[in-house]
């Protein structure tokens, strides 16, 4: 759900800039020359079971192969800053995380897949999301992103919330008061990272009917809709006091302790984080419901994950980095990391035990009775307005922009990058 940075002006830095080695250490943003080694440059949050995991991985790979891997990571505004930079200069790591863009920002750049073993396996619901118009894959999905709004259902009870009432906008509202009298932070949301633009483009995704969403992606912005269905509910939840008060100086790790540890109900937030929850609580009670919609039923978001990876077409190490994609495929490792990420599995041979997670994906995914939308920013808005769309929510929840001005300030980002979704 991430797009390419506008400017500079609008990159949001996430808090502790993210790294991690198998073979000695590695700096932020290395070269794509590493001296012979397999570069594998992945966007993830150290100490996250994800990272822990694919670090046990890697080691594997390196010990059963004999290859040589410098292994780096970074959280997701610093990744993507770099790989901008290191796209412009055609100087990509041998694997690299695609994170929601494999087609649409990255392609050009990639090996097609389709010819992998793995290639079977893989979910035919990712279809839409992961091949372009001729057929081609372009990376390896390690999770089938399917989710909702993050909850802790014992916060839930001790406010006498019933979870499965919450089928509009109002009772959502509603029960945020709830849970503040009952002493907890109704919704936890960190400033400092993606999270607002995540609140927003969830809700954004069930708040338009086919034509109104037909017309964000062919050049026409609706801004009265954006402002009276996503901004101005926004402002609703700062004005009544719903965000967690360590809003502007909280990071992804604090909005999954927060909800693990009972402190928080609700998050706008990809899988991981309810995995991490589980990393700071075992025990903890967490899940998914659906995102309530003010026009139509209850809703699901989903598409390619974070952790889809794949090999850059110019790689002189491709052959070994084919067989690392097909070594993190096999079914013991796809597992590992679907149950690190607290996700679905991209492939079908994969049978991760999500444990607590579980329920919530039986509940509401396997019936296949809800509609599962895309993620409206990748569909309906062009490339580069992500930075925007954070800011702009941000600045609403602040209280440092009103919701009419942030719209008019989204909709001259929207204009300025041709209004038209690629």
């Amino acid at each position: 759900m991430r797009k390419s940075i506008a400017t500079a002006t609008l990159v949001l830095m996430t808090s502790g800039l993210v790294l991690g080695a198998c073979s000695g250490g590695a700096e932020s943003g290395a070269s794509g020359d590493a001296g012979g080694k397999l570069d594998i440059y992945l966007n993830m949050t150290t100490g996250s079971p994800a990272y822990t995991e694919m670090k046990a991985i890697v080691d594997k790979f390196e010990q059963e192969t004999g290859t040589d891997v410098e292994f780096t990571i970074d959280s997701a505004d610093v990744f993507q800053k770099e790989m901008t930079v290191r796209m412009a200069s055609n100087n990509l790591p041998d694997v690299f995380s695609t994170h929601g863009w494999s087609v649409q920002r990255y392609s050009p750049f990639l090996e097609p897949l389709n010819d992998q073993p793995w290639m079977q396996y893989m979910d035919s619901g990712l279809d839409t999301a992961m091949k372009d118009a001729d057929g081609n894959v372009y990376a390896l999905p390690l999770e089938y992103t399917v989710t909702g709004i993050s909850v802790n259902f014992d916060v839930l009870s001790e406010a006498g919330v019933d979870p499965d009432s919450l089928t509009s906008w109002e009772a959502f509202t509603d029960a945020l008061g709830k849970i503040k009298e009952a002493g907890k932070t109704p919704i936890t949301c960190a400033g400092k990272i993606s999270a607002p633009g995540n609140l927003a483009d969830f809700i954004a995704s069930g708040a338009f009917s086919e034509d109104e969403r037909e017309s964000f992606r062919t050049g026409d912005f609706l801004s009265e809709a954006w402002q009276t269905r996503v901004l101005d509910l926004a402002k609703e939840w700062a004005d009544g006091g719903y965000f967690n008060p360590d809003y502007s100086s909280a990071t992804a790790d604090d909005m999954a302790s927060q909800i693990g540890q009972g402190q928080a109900a609700f998050a706008f937030a990809q899988p991981t984080l309810l995995a991490t929850a589980l990393s700071f609580n075992p025990n903890a009670n967490v899940g998914f419901i659906p995102i309530p919609s003010g026009i139509a039923d209850p809703y699901l978001v989903g598409g390619e994950g974070v952790n889809a990876y794949g090999v850059a077409k110019d790689s002189p190490n491709k052959e070994a980095a084919l067989k690392f994609l097909d070594f993190v495929a096999q079914p013991e490792n796809a597992s590992a990391m679907a149950e690190a990420i607290g996700s679905y599995s991209g492939l079908t041979n994969a049978t991760p035990d999500l444990g607590t997670l579980q329920s919530s994906y039986d509940k509401w995914v396997k019936p296949g009775d809800l509609v599962t939308e895309p993620f409206f920013d990748r569909v309906y808005l062009p490339n580069g307005i992500w930075a925007t769309l954070i800011t702009t929510t941000d600045a609403v929840i602040t209280g440092q922009s009103d919701p009419a001005t942030a719209t008019n300030d989204l909709k001259d980002q929207y204009t300025t990058l041709g209004g038209k979704a690629e």
